[in-house]
């Protein structure tokens, strides 16, 4: 049986491609606070700075502002995860 992590993945994925960006950044922001070090979060900033990022004028940005964004997020909230009482794994 999948489990509540790979299930979030998933349909976080979806919704990053088919929704607008003022519900799929709240929605993975919610995701990177409950899970533990969840790096999925950096993995689907990825994929919304390919989809909707800015690009250079040769075609190909290197800039990946929302992945840069949910690591240090990522990276800020492990310490406090020890401390909350509601992780998910």
């Amino acid at each position: 049986m999948m489990n509540k992590r790979i299930i979030a993945t998933i349909i976080l994925c979806l919704v990053v491609v088919i929704s607008p960006y003022w519900i799929y950044i709240p929605l993975l922001v919610l995701a990177i606070f409950f899970f533990k070090f969840y790096w999925e979060g950096i993995i689907l900033g990825f994929l919304i700075d390919v989809l909707y990022g800015p690009t250079s004028h040769i075609g190909i940005s290197f800039v990946f502002p929302f992945a840069i964004y949910a690591s240090i997020f990522v990276l800020i909230l492990l310490p406090l995860h020890e401390r909350l009482r509601f992780n998910a794994q």
